[in-house]
C-alpha cells in the first residue's frame, strides 16, 4: 500500500470512530464536529511519526487534504447509523456545494430532497452565501416546489402558503405563544402580545379568550385569529407578495420568492443560526459539505 492510501484510510478509520463515538454519547453537531476537527488534524502529525518516510514526498499541505471530503462523509454516516440505534436521533441534512446560491437540501446518504416533500427540518432548500472558504456568511432555509402557472402551495416549518398567479399570497398556520420562533412572528405582526394568567390573550389591543376568534385589522391588513386553547392560535391573512415586494404581513413569514429553473422557492422570513459550516433549524440541523 502506497503512503497516499495508507494515510487516505487512516483518516476513514479515525473519521468513523468519531462518528460512532459522538452517535454512542449522543453529542451534539457542533461538538461532534469540533471532535472531528481536532482527530482530523492530529492525524497527520500521527502519519507522519508512523510512515515518515513514505510520506516526505507528499507535501505537508497534500496530507493535510489528503482525503477530506470522504472522511467528512464517514463521520455522518456513521455518526447517522450510531444515533438511530441508539435512539430517535437528530435529523441532519446536507448540502454540497463550494459557491454561494440556491440549493436542494440532501440526506447524509446523498438523496436530494425533492420539491414539495417534507422534510424532519421543515424545509427542503436553502439559500447560501459562502465566504471564500466556503464558510456560512448569510443563509436562508425555504421550501421549493414546481411552477404551476396559476399557483404554488408550499410549507414553511408550521406555516401553509399558497402563491398565486396574480401577486397575492394566502398564509395561515397554528402557533405557540411557548415557541420562540412562533413568538418572533408573532411580534412582528402585532407588537405588543400578553398572555395573562386565567388564559386571556392580548394581541395588540385586541383581547381574546379560549375558543375566541376575530378579525384584527392592522393599516391596510386583515388577519382572522382563532384562539383554539391557552397559548395556541391560529392565524389566516392575505397579502400581496412576488419577487420584487413582498407586503406586510406576508414578510413576518416570507422572505424572498425566486423563480428558477421552472420551481418556486419560498424563503422564510426567520434565519437559521449557524457556525461555520453548520446550521441549526430547531433540533436539526444542515452541514454545508464541499462538492464529490
Amino acid at each position: 500500500m502506497n503512503a497516499k492510501s495508507k494515510i487516505y484510510y487512516f483518516r476513514l478509520a479515525i473519521s468513523s470512530l468519531v462518528g460512532l463515538l459522538s452517535g454512542l454519547i449522543n453529542l451534539g453537531p457542533l461538538e461532534g464536529l469540533s471532535l472531528f476537527l481536532l482527530t482530523y488534524f492530529l492525524v497527520t502529525p500521527i502519519s507522519l511519526r508512523l510512515w515518515g518516510r513514505d510520506l516526505r514526498e507528499m507535501g505537508l499541505m497534500k496530507i493535510y487534504r489528503e482525503g477530506l471530503g470522504s472522511s467528512i462523509l464517514a463521520l455522518l454516516l456513521v455518526w447517522t447509523l450510531a444515533i438511530n440505534l441508539v435512539g430517535p436521533g437528530v435529523p441532519m441534512y446536507v448540502v454540497r456545494t463550494g459557491q454561494s446560491g440556491i440549493f436542494p437540501l440532501q440526506t447524509v446518504e446523498g438523496r436530494v430532497i425533492g420539491p414539495n416533500e417534507a422534510s424532519l427540518v421543515g424545509y427542503n432548500a436553502v439559500l447560501l452565501n459562502l465566504t471564500n472558504d466556503n464558510k456560512i456568511e448569510d443563509m436562508l432555509v425555504g421550501t421549493y416546489a414546481k411552477d404551476l402557472g396559476n399557483y404554488v402551495e408550499v410549507n414553511l416549518r408550521r406555516t401553509r402558503v399558497v402563491l398565486y398567479k396574480n401577486g397575492t399570497v394566502l398564509i395561515e398556520g397554528t402557533y405557540s405563544l411557548s415557541d420562540s420562533t412562533d413568538m418572533k412572528r408573532l411580534h412582528k405582526i402585532f407588537g405588543n402580545i400578553t398572555l395573562y394568567r386565567n388564559g386571556t390573550l392580548l394581541l395588540n389591543s385586541t383581547t381574546l379568550v379560549p375558543g375566541g376568534s376575530s378579525t384584527i385589522k392592522l393599516g391596510e391588513a386583515s388577519i382572522e385569529v382563532s384562539y383554539l386553547s391557552k397559548g395556541i392560535i391560529t392565524l389566516k391573512t392575505t397579502a400581496l407578495a412576488n419577487e420584487n415586494n413582498i407586503s406586510f404581513p406576508a414578510d413576518a413569514f416570507i422572505s424572498k420568492i425566486v423563480r428558477k429553473d421552472g420551481y418556486i422557492y419560498i424563503f422564510d422570513a426567520l434565519k437559521p443560526s449557524w457556525r461555520t459550516r453548520t446550521a441549526r433549524v430547531d433540533d436539526s440541523y444542515i452541514i454545508v459539505l464541499p462538492p464529490r
